[in-house]
């Protein structure tokens, strides 16, 4: 068994050799936290519609979308709008450009059917950027290199993080004796080393729940994207329209909860390959508050129509209930605005707990070579 001395030194080198990159993602990751209210507030004439009407149906919405952007496929559709709600989100379209396997992002207002902003890349909008800085650090975008790389740094980062929060807690077992004690006339190495061990003590169970969750949704994406070309085979180019344009979408929607009983679609998935099906995902009744959006799916065949699939959350066992809490457990907008600042307030301190962890690491060490 590691010796707590040897414990101490792998938890200070990991950290410190992390440190820009915990940085990084720390900081990005409380903005986030905040992604709606800040696309609201940034791009309004984009991300907010005032209903006049109740949401046009499906078949109608998606004949605009295929009209106004005829270069474009439609790839997958977040249904956000309310028509009961007196100032509401856009919806959200993602398009692939004929042609190519290339994704792009627009917005949609269901009330009217226009599409009110020009497609635009994945990470064309400020908080767009955000997000692909934080679970790639940019890395998948350079040429070159692989282009799954950030995702595979980012989940060895995750790895780490909770290494560090479980080794930090065994280092300072006995954390619960002085959590809350400064030194504040002391010097500056002796305060460091307090806020250091209270910031990490406090943050420690909300920063092994980022670690987790984040690891295990960019290793679960890296591993679906090796599974998928691990041939080096690219991804399909859509060059026609991969569903049977004659399909009812409202049929669909409307059967879903013959399938899965309170079923409410949330989220529309196109295929955008060959034998994909349609698949839809929603929210059901659950006495679960952690349960995400997205956690039941119902799929239909893209050229008949037909079912194929349903997927209800509550028949599920423990491990994929526990699995889709992880969306809104890393997101933290489980409990409104009061779990979005605790979650912002919390998931930066690693920002904190670098730069304190830093100077330690960077003072003990000149003093032994002293």
């Amino acid at each position: 068994m590691i010796s707590k001395k040897k414990l101490h030194k792998l938890h200070g080198w990991l950290g410190f050799i992390c440190l820009l990159p915990f940085v990084l993602i720390s900081f990005t990751g409380s903005v986030l936290v905040f992604k709606k209210e800040l696309d609201m507030l940034l791009m309004p004439n984009f991300t907010q519609v005032i209903p006049s009407s109740e949401r046009l149906d499906v078949n109608t919405l998606i004949k605009h979308i295929n009209t106004q952007l005829p270069d474009y496929e439609l790839g997958s559709w977040e249904i956000l709008s309310e028509a009961h709600s007196a100032y509401t989100e856009a919806d959200r379209i993602y398009l692939i450009k004929k042609g190519t396997d290339q994704w792009y992002k627009s917005h949609l207002n269901p009330f009217s059917g226009q599409v009110i902003s020009a497609p635009v890349t994945l990470n064309h909008y400020l908080t767009d950027w955000l997000l692909e800085l934080h679970y790639t650090l940019l890395l998948n975008d350079i040429k070159g290199l692989d282009k799954d790389l950030g995702t595979a740094f980012t989940s060895i980062f995750a790895l780490v993080l909770i290494f560090l929060g479980i080794s930090g807690l065994i280092i300072y077992r006995h954390f619960w004796r002085r959590v809350f004690t400064f030194r504040w006339n002391a010097r500056l190495l002796v305060v460091f080393s307090d806020v250091h061990k209270m910031a990490g003590t406090l943050a420690s169970p909300i920063l092994l729940i980022l670690g987790i969750t984040g690891g295990y949704y960019n290793i679960a994406i890296y591993l679906h994207e090796w599974q998928e070309h691990q041939d080096g085979d690219d991804h399909h180019h859509v060059v026609e329209r991969l569903y049977n344009d004659a399909i009812d979408f409202d049929r669909l929607f409307s059967q879903a909860t013959n399938h899965i009983p309170s079923f409410e679609t949330t989220y529309v998935l196109m295929p955008s390959e060959p034998n994909q099906p349609i698949t839809l995902y929603g929210r059901v009744n659950h006495s679960n508050p952690l349960i995400s959006d997205y956690a039941s799916t119902v799929s239909y065949d893209a050229l008949s129509g037909g079912f194929v699939f349903a997927y209800d959350i509550r028949d599920q066992a423990f491990l994929p209930v526990m699995v889709d809490t992880f969306r809104k457990l890393h997101f933290g907008n489980f409990g409104g605005y009061y779990s979005k600042v605790f979650w912002a307030f919390f998931g930066f301190m690693p920002v904190i707990l670098a730069f304190t962890g830093g100077y330690i690491w960077l003072s003990r060490r000149n003093k032994r070579n002293r």
